[in-house]
């Protein structure tokens, strides 16, 4: 079927799915904010669709951005921008919604487990109205049970159910324990005196019972009334390590964190990489089904990278030569965001280039996919709290994903975001000059000497402070916010600055400043951390050369899927469990958990 004629079949802008609208105007003071966002999911002819959706119709225009992406544009932010007017958002990256829903079934499956799901992304029961609907179809080899989608006719069996491991406990508790405690897999196997195989394959028993134990935890936050949740939210680049000497290119893996600034609790950690799926088959689904010939927004399998798609993306990709040198914190945000608009069209903060591959097992996932279902699936979590405020790193794709997943709450003054940029290049000693100097000119300012200076003192002075600043906010070349520099000086953070993603002018001014005092990213750096100090595959890499510019990472992972594995793990035990010097756990000041959890009890969890 030849593109025109398909594309005559396709909306516009993509319909929602299941609920999920992600495209539409991103900026929360324009008519536009939500007009897409309340259109149920619709299956009519073009002409019964809502305006917006039509060819010509509504405040929006499409603008073609490269092979196969389009950008949404804002009729009315762009009428006021051409009037002079600062607008910081007038075009976005348009997205498929039900990719979007595919991410997010795949990073909370363990909150609802369905074995019965159809795995071809295609299918009718996938993405349309249909039913789930398989029939037993024998066993496999091992003796899991085969199921056939009655829809699309494809065979596959269920989840092999992980060993029990009851034979030998004692063993899965000390591998628990040594697996959060930075042992690597072979020290770990020499310990134990068993194989490197069964190590890996108690590491996957130790991670369904983390997974059910958490979601019988997590489940409950859709339902506790917060009154207001503050969180932190970053992201790591992981590299996983070439296994071909003839092709030694590594892959790049993100994974995004969200902590809550109170407790500490990480409510998720999410990498882009789906192992369930698999490359080669989607790859021969998309040329079949002529994927390559329309938008990538409206493509079937638009949630991961296929070859030929990553393929062009390396050749396409703009040099990265001659970046200029940030010389203060000012300048980083500069450059960062100026990379972003030469770089990031898409949204999805990912560097492609010729160093890298996608994996050999399993499928990348889109970026920007994996982080719209981590707001997505914090959106679920927090339904029943009266107000969240996120502090997120400065990326205009975390940014996106932010305001497309909580729009109704944004609307409705429920939600608001802030971007911050911290300085991560100081000296202890810098830091320590850094703090003392803080500190001194809040005791010159209150009277106070200042090693009696209270945590109040300090709050009511950097309160001040900030709300004279937001009097004069800096305007940044490329970065469309207004920023202040913080004054609130901390080791962790000696120097940080903050801009607003939504509209605060509701806030009287010394509530805006109080908002802006508490922006941080402490909590997630310091799970971030953790993670890097208590797990080899997460600890910075040492590098050995190999050769032909390719780098080998001597603690990296080969399987891609043992980050989402370990991360999943660690992120169970740091929430609940114990360590040396921490007697209440995150989960407990959160409410989830009336004391520590020992190992045994997330080991020998119950669902039934």
């Amino acid at each position: 079927m030849g593109k025109k004629s398909f594309q005559k079949r396709l909306p516009r802008i993509p319909l929602p799915h299941e609920g999920i609208q992600v495209n539409g105007c991103r900026n929360p003071t324009c008519e536009n904010f939500l007009t897409l966002s309340p259109i149920k999911n619709f299956d009519g002819p073009e002409e019964d669709l809502p305006e917006a959706y039509r060819r010509g119709g509504g405040s929006y225009r499409i603008s073609g951005t490269g092979k196969g992406t389009a950008s949404l544009i804002c009729g009315i932010c762009s009428e006021r921008k051409q009037q002079g007017k600062d607008m910081t958002v007038v075009s976005s990256s348009l997205k498929s919604n039900r990719a979007v829903h595919e991410e997010l079934s795949r990073i909370s499956k363990h909150l609802d487990p369905n074995p019965l799901l159809c795995p071809n992304p295609a299918c009718d029961s996938n993405i349309g109205k249909k039913p789930k609907s398989v029939k037993k179809n024998g066993k496999t080899s091992a003796g899991n049970q085969r199921y056939q989608c009655l829809h699309c006719g494809k065979s596959f069996a269920e989840k092999p159910k992980a060993r029990r491991h009851h034979d030998k406990p004692h063993l899965n508790k000390t591998l628990f324990k040594l697996l959060v405690n930075k042992e690597p897999i072979n020290r770990i196997a020499e310990v134990l005196d068993i194989s490197e195989k069964t190590v890996y394959d108690k590491i996957r028993f130790i991670h369904r019972k983390c997974l059910e134990f958490a979601a019988s935890r997590e489940k409950k936050l859709e339902k506790i009334g917060f009154e207001r949740m503050y969180l932190s939210t970053d992201r790591q680049v992981l590299m996983t390590n070439w296994v071909r000497r003839d092709d030694k290119r590594n892959s790049d893996l993100y994974g995004i964190a969200t902590a809550c600034l109170n407790t500490g609790y990480v409510f998720a950690f999410n990498f882009n990489y789906d192992g369930a799926v698999d490359a080669y088959e989607a790859e021969q689904q998309a040329i079949d089904n002529g994927d390559y010939e329309i938008a990538k927004h409206h493509r079937a399998h638009a949630r991961i990278w296929l070859s030929r798609e990553f393929d062009d993306a390396v050749k396409s990709r703009p040099s990265r030569d001659k970046l200029p040198v940030p010389g203060s914190l000012r300048d980083e945000i500069k450059i960062k965001t100026m990379i972003d608009q030469r770089f990031n069209t898409a949204e999805a903060s990912e560097n492609i280039d010729a160093t890298k591959q996608l994996p050999l097992r399993g499928a990348l996932v889109h970026n920007e996919y994996t982080m719209l279902a981590h707001f997505f699936l914090l959106k679920r979590f927090f339904a029943s709290t009266g107000k969240t405020r996120f502090f997120l790193d400065l990326d205009s794709g975390m940014k996106s994903a932010y305001i497309s997943a909580f729009r109704e709450e944004i609307a409705e003054g429920r939600s608001d975001g802030f971007l911050v940029r911290t300085s991560k290049n100081k000296t202890n000693d810098e830091k320590e000059k850094l703090v003392a100097a803080f500190r001194k000119r809040v005791s010159v300012l209150t009277g106070i000497p200042a090693p009696v200076l209270t945590f109040q003192d300090l709050k009511e002075v950097t309160n001040k402070i900030i709300a004279e600043r937001l009097k004069k906010p800096i305007k940044i070349k490329n970065s469309p916010e207004s920023w202040i520099e913080h004054p609130w000086v901390s080791k962790a953070e000696p120097e940080k600055m903050v801009a607003p993603l939504t509209d605060l002018s509701k806030y009287e001014i010394m509530h805006q400043a109080n908002l802006y005092r508490m922006v941080t990213l402490a909590p997630v750096d310091h799970f971030f951390m953790n993670i890097r100090r208590m797990s080899m595959y997460f600890e910075r890499p040492f590098q050995s050369g190999t050769g032909m510019g390719r780098i080998w990472h001597g603690y990296s992972a080969y399987n891609p899927e043992m980050y989402t594995i370990i991360g999943d793990i660690f992120r169970v035990h740091y929430n609940y469990c114990t360590r040396k010097n921490r007697k209440v756990t995150p989960a407990m000041k959160l409410g989830l958990a009336k004391g520590p959890v020992t190992e045994e009890k997330i080991l020998y969890y119950k669902n039934y």
